[in-house]
């Protein structure tokens, strides 16, 4: 059960664009749709948690650092739905898909964590895999947008931020469901404030629209949070990291089946080289073992 719910978070986090590009090309702004995703969420999920007796008192300090981190957040979503107006959207989220990496580059240099050898060759396929991607072919065969690429790996960096803020902050005797809560609340205020002081905002003036926006809020925010929790109840946070390799591969899916995106061998290529860098900074532990007990 565990693995089928590793598998169908990382898969519904993959299907983003599935429900993000409708609303762009329908000419709803990437601030009001990050908006929206947000504020539905924040709402399925406050109301979840209130009809379990959760509890929301907190202390202001950990409200704070929840703040602080949903800066982060909020950052690498806005940067992957502008990057959608200059990539394929499975190149987009394969780029963005590098935060694992990014995360044990961030503890090695500022926690000190151990540099080994694992970590050495999955940043050469991880650089490998972007390269590749950088030179495929974009829309209608030209190249791909550096700009977009840039856009991309920010969005991972930001990302890989606010997980390195969860690690880090200690904030205790807090759920997950409730930390997600707060974290969707505090992301939904900044949307808004980002969309009104750059005149970006729009009402939604369509059931069909509305009916999108609730469907991205509930299947890749809620969904995907909720099996991600329970997932790594079951089977742990590394199993259910690994698993994670879905989220690119579904959304290189859409984009090919349902958007009529281009596939190319750079665009494979690229995306087994950087599902191989973040699948070895994940078992990268266990293979080290693996080889010393070999060795003894």
């Amino acid at each position: 059960m565990g693995f089928f719910l590793g598998l169908f978070s990382s898969a519904t986090f993959g299907l983003i664009p599935l429900f993000t590009l409708p609303l762009l090309h329908a000419g709803v702004t990437a601030e009001t749709a990050l908006f929206y995703r947000f504020l539905i969420a924040t709402l399925t999920l406050g109301g979840l948690l209130a009809a379990r007796g959760e509890r929301f008192r907190m202390r202001g300090v950990d409200l704070c650092k929840l703040a602080g981190m949903s800066v982060m957040y909020m950052l690498a979503a806005l940067l992957f739905f502008w990057a959608f107006s200059y990539l394929p959207s499975g190149v987009a989220a394969t780029l963005q898909f590098l935060y694992p990496v990014m995360v044990m580059l961030i503890m090695i240099v500022f926690f000190h964590e151990r540099f080994s050898w694992t970590i050495a060759l999955s940043i050469i396929l991880a650089v490998s895999g972007v390269a590749l991607l950088s030179s495929g072919p974009g829309d209608g065969g030209t190249s791909i947008s550096l700009l977009g690429v840039g856009m991309m790996l920010l969005s991972a960096l930001c990302n890989s931020l606010y997980i390195v803020g969860i690690q880090t902050a200690r904030i205790p005797n807090m759920s997950g469901l409730v930390m997600t809560f707060y974290v969707m609340l505090f992301s939904a205020l900044l949307s808004l404030i980002n969309a009104l002081s750059t005149d970006t905002f729009q009402i939604l003036t369509s059931w069909r629209e509305l009916g999108i926006a609730a469907l991205l809020a509930v299947v890749t925010a809620v969904l995907s949070n909720l099996t991600l929790i329970l997932a790594i109840q079951r089977i742990g946070s590394t199993m259910t990291s690994v698993l994670g390799v879905m989220e690119p591969l579904t959304a290189v899916m859409v984009g090919i089946l349902v958007f009529g995106e281009p596939f190319s061998p750079a665009l494979a290529g690229g995306v087994v080289l950087i599902a191989a860098s973040v699948l070895l900074v994940m078992l990268g532990g266990h293979i080290r073992a693996l080889l010393c007990r070999a060795r003894t």
